[in-house]
């Protein structure tokens, strides 16, 4: 992935997140249900009647912790077998300062409630989000094209399960998981292009980014390579 790629990603997406916290906070101040949230309630009619909320509810614990866990599992078994665990460390390390950045940063600030508990962004889908984006943004050199896009899909496809059930759960709106999307594409693209600016390139560099030692007169390989030439 092109570092400016990443950095084009990630300014729009902070951007996009700072205006729409600042217009849910400013108008929190303002009103007791902000405006912008005024369109959600024709939406969420149709979504939520067909169900009941606590299997929703259900749901969305289900997917929450313990799938994070499983795919983060998963990730790390790979990064072994192809020798990439620094590189999935550090991805995983944004992944958690995007989380954390949700919880105690940005809930505080705009302070917005829904059922009495501060709502925006949504923690569930921030944690979903992230973690997508950085195990996806982490194993893309070491992954085939049809891998990568399989991988992305099942992330999005995670990402828009979670949003559902937190939403018919009734504990976010749809603009809260909007902004867990765009806080967590922020954070993390944005370590992403800080880390692969510093990340080795050329044909001797391992997916972690180290470099292979130059060879010696004692590389079995190098001694068959000079007799080979004799």
């Amino acid at each position: 992935m092109r570092r400016s790629t990443l950095t084009v990603v990630s300014l729009l997406s902070l951007v996009s997140f700072a205006l729409l916290a600042s217009l849910v906070a400013h108008d929190h101040v303002r009103y007791h249900f902000p405006p912008v949230y005024h369109f959600e309630p024709p939406l969420l009619r149709p979504v939520r009647s067909p169900s009941p909320t606590r299997a929703w509810a259900d749901l969305a614990e289900l997917i929450a912790a313990p799938a994070v866990v499983a795919i983060l599992a998963v990730a790390f078994t790979f990064g072994i077998l192809r020798r990439s665990l620094v590189r999935l460390a550090v991805y995983t390390g944004f992944g958690v300062v995007a989380f954390l950045a949700s919880e105690y940063v940005s809930k505080p600030f705009v302070h917005e409630t829904y059922a009495g508990v501060l709502s925006f962004p949504s923690g569930n889908v921030t944690a979903a989000c992230a973690t997508t984006v950085a195990i996806w943004l982490a194993l893309y050199p070491l992954l085939a094209r049809w891998a990568q896009a399989v991988t992305l899909l099942l992330g999005a496809a995670w990402v828009l399960l979670m949003s559902v059930a937190v939403v018919n759960a009734h504990w976010h709106t749809p603009l809260d998981a909007l902004g867990s999307v765009l806080l967590s594409l922020g954070v993390v693209t944005a370590g992403g292009a800080l880390y692969e600016r510093d990340v080795p390139r050329g044909p001797d560099a391992s997916p972690d980014g180290d470099t292979a030692p130059p060879a010696t007169e004692d590389d079995p390989a190098l001694r068959s390579e000079v007799r080979g030439r004799s």
